[in-house]
């Protein structure tokens, strides 16, 4: 309760008593106080005497008034009565005492009454509890990021960075934030973003106005992941080096048969195989690589039959690329050709071992003779004739010596103590690829080391997969595959491309992972900053955009034909017709394969591949060309017509005569000059040109050729006439007027 007034104390004016509790003791300016105008206007609002009224006197200080003591509560329930002034001050006093510093002070004033509160009704009752007030937490401006550099002996800040680089890694870098090296390579003409890719020398300038010395690092084969890299790209040679030798095992020779076409390398693999693969073959050209496994004696023995025309040289090295053995097949009664001398350079650069079958043998034409005689001449000298190459007459038509064949690659075999791990981490090479229905893409592989089963991840190249289903070459679903056997895997996450090496990993989080990252790189790669167009490069490609174009979208049964096929069409040769393959991919024709040729005024070529139903009729509403093949001489033959015919014809002049003007006539239309052929002849439906002491002056066609009154078509040499041509009569004596034709010859490539 609050006590008497001291009697020491001198009256103060009750304005001057609430400034003196509102403005704290150690201040000596007024101060703002919200709390001390709420408590003078509550004192103001207690009701005065009327004699007080009539007199002006003011209320007394407020620390000589008593509040009132509560009143104990009523037993029945009753209205609630009203607040008194004290209780509305005691109240006032508890709701700013907590919140004294959020409150928002006006400066002090000398009266309460002036004070620009709201009106005190609306105090008259209880206040409502104050809504928490939260602080406007404004978020600190970002900061950059800290600078990554090394100091190098002589004090310069040194950071690496693998090309392409990116703005925002070297502003990492740096420690600067990106819109500052943005704008930095405004003066280079360059305008991207924090992903734009810049050249290294650029990158180069940005650092040293900078401070900063940039030093390019070399990306490691493979690197990226390492700890997956470290442990799975590895070259072959050195994973079995590492290999204790008691964990090898003698596995499958790998046996390549390579020659000319038609030499009948396919159909001495039937004959060992006893099927008729050849008659799947379109004209008896074998078009793909196959892989197939014997068994000779209770030991496998795995084949692959490469493609002899000379398109398909690349398909070949792959096949030599990874076989142990490589058996040149030659027709005893054709010898030796150019594409013999082919497979004998790709197996020689493969360093694998090579033998001869001479086929055939069974033929009255046969000169086996010759045929050793010109291997010896080539460096490869019979066994029988001193040398080392076994050489073997076999015929695939009638079955000889093919006993003798599979013996002797058996112990070629041997000889060559082949073995593998088979409990080593599983790679396998890709040979062909294609895409199946309801398969998906479909790889042929052979095993090089380890054993592939059923369910494990894989890598192969920037795609990643997981094996699916494993078919062997008779076509039967298996759960595993030894090295050295070839077989048929699904599970890739895209179409591989032949010659990858297929790498079985631990986990399928780190294939995916090691595949997004190759991807990356194979991106970044082809965003980086394109060479700067110099004067000879603006006139070359003003060259090139004035020739003629072939646009082709390009669909094939299997990769390994997409690869050669594309590659013989690139290879045709002209400096007059170019060729452009806008899109070329495995599986038959569909509809956005038309839709690409419509948008892009191009044909389509299908190589043993058919046409989808819609696709057919999109083609014929948008009039697009459809050509299927399905062997590869007539393809490349008809492209090179089709090429040919886009060239416009070469116009050239042959001169058939000349006349002299010996006397000029005047006509009703003009003038004629009255002329002599002295050689050739003239012809009315040809052209013809005047010339005067050597020089041209008029070139046109005949208006009239004359012989006497009677209009001809021809004056021989000898004979006179009149000749009059069209729009000209400025004629002279002596003048020459020269008769020839245009002849239109068609352009060769």
């Amino acid at each position: 309760m609050s006590s008497k007034p001291s009697s020491a104390k001198k009256s103060k004016s009750p304005s001057d008593e609430v400034v003196e509790e509102a403005v704290p003791a150690d201040s000596a300016k007024p101060k703002k106080d919200t709390k001390a105008k709420v408590l003078s206007l509550i004192e103001e609002k207690k009701p005065r005497t009327r004699s007080a009224a009539k007199e002006g006197s003011v209320l007394p200080p407020l620390g000589a008034r008593k509040p009132a003591a509560p009143e104990p509560a009523p037993a029945a329930p009753a209205a609630p009565a009203k607040p008194t002034v004290d209780e509305q001050k005691a109240a006032a006093l508890n709701l700013f005492e907590d919140d004294k510093p959020k409150v928002r002070r006006r400066p002090a004033v000398e009266n309460a009454a002036q004070s620009a509160l709201p009106p005190i009704s609306l105090l008259k009752e209880e206040p409502a509890p104050p809504k928490p007030i939260v602080p406007i937490v404004h978020a600190p401006p970002p900061e950059a990021p800290a600078p990554e550099f090394e100091l190098s002996e002589t004090g310069e800040k040194i950071i690496h960075l693998k090309p392409p680089v990116l703005v925002k890694d070297l502003a990492e870098k740096m420690g600067i934030k990106t819109f500052r090296i943005i704008s930095d390579l405004i003066p280079f003409k360059i305008f991207g973003n924090a992903d734009k890719a810049i050249d290294i020398e650029v990158a180069e300038k940005i650092c040293e106005k900078h401070g900063f010395k940039l030093e390019r690092d070399k990306r490691e084969k493979g690197g990226g992941v390492h700890k997956v890299e470290e442990v799975i790209v590895e070259p072959v040679a050195q994973v079995v080096e590492e290999v204790e030798e008691d964990k090898l095992e003698l596995r499958a020779p790998i046996i390549t048969f390579m020659g000319h076409v038609d030499h009948g390398k396919t159909s001495l693999l039937d004959a060992l195989r006893k099927t008729q693969v050849t008659a799947g073959e379109a004209g008896g050209i074998t078009q793909h690589i196959g892989a197939y496994c014997i068994f000779h004696n209770g030991k496998p023995i795995t084949f692959i039959d490469t493609p002899g025309h000379a398109a398909f040289s690349a398909m070949r090295a792959r096949g030599a690329n990874v076989t142990d053995i490589v058996v040149l097949v030659i027709a005893a009664d054709d010898g030796i050709m150019p594409q013999t001398k082919e497979a004998l350079s790709h197996a020689k650069a493969a360093g694998v071992q090579l033998m001869v079958a001479l086929n055939k043998c069974d033929l009255p034409t046969a000169n086996v003779m010759r045929v050793k005689s010109q291997l010896q001449d080539i460096g490869l000298a019979p066994v029988d004739w001193g040398g080392e190459i076994e050489v073997m007459e076999v015929s695939a038509k009638t079955g000889l010596g093919l006993d003798n064949l599979l013996e002797t690659m058996s112990l070629q075999a041997e000889v060559l103590e082949l073995k593998a791990d088979p409990k080593a981490s599983p790679r396998a090479t890709v040979i062909e690829s294609s895409m199946v229905a309801g398969k998906g893409p479909v790889a042929t592989v052979i095993i090089g080391q380890g054993t592939l089963k059923v369910g494990q991840p894989f890598i192969c190249g920037p795609l990643w997969g997981k094996v699916k289903a494993i078919i062997n070459d008779r076509g039967e679903s298996i759960k595993s595959v030894l090295p050295g056997m070839p077989c048929e895997v699904i599970g890739f996450s895209d179409m591989p491309h032949v010659g990858d090496e297929v790498v079985v990993m631990n986990s399928e989080r780190d294939v995916k992972k090691l595949s997004e990252e190759r991807l990356e790189e194979i991106r970044q790669k082809k965003l980086s900053v394109p060479r700067r167009s110099t004067l000879e490069h603006l006139f070359a490609s003003i060259e090139d955009s004035n020739k003629k174009a072939l646009k082709i979208v390009l669909k094939c049964d299997v990769q390994g034909s997409v690869e050669a096929v594309s590659k013989c069409l690139t290879d045709i040769q002209s400096d007059k017709c170019n060729l452009d393959i806008l899109h070329k991919e495995v599986g038959a024709i569909n509809e956005s394969d038309v839709l690409l040729a419509s948008a892009s005024d191009a044909i389509i070529i299908g190589f043993n591949v058919k046409v989808e139903n819609k696709a057919l009729t999109v083609a014929k509403r948008e009039t697009v060309q459809i050509k299927l093949y399905s062997i590869i001489y007539e393809l490349i033959d008809q492209v090179k017509e089709a090429m040919a015919g886009l060239l416009d014809p070469i116009t050239r002049e042959k001169v058939l005569g000349h006349a002299r003007v010996k006397q000029v006539f005047k006509v009703h239309k003009g003038f004629v000059g009255g002329s002599v052929v002295t050689d050739g002849i003239m012809n009315r439906k040809q052209r013809a040109r005047v010339l005067r002491d050597g020089q041209a002056v008029y070139d046109g066609g005949f208006e009239t050729l004359r012989r006497f009154q009677d209009e001809v078509n021809e004056v021989r040499n000898g004979l006179e006439c009149g000749i009059k041509l069209s729009g000209f009569s400025d004629y002279e004596e002596n003048d020459v007027i020269e008769c020839y034709e245009l002849e239109k010859i068609a352009q060769t490539l």
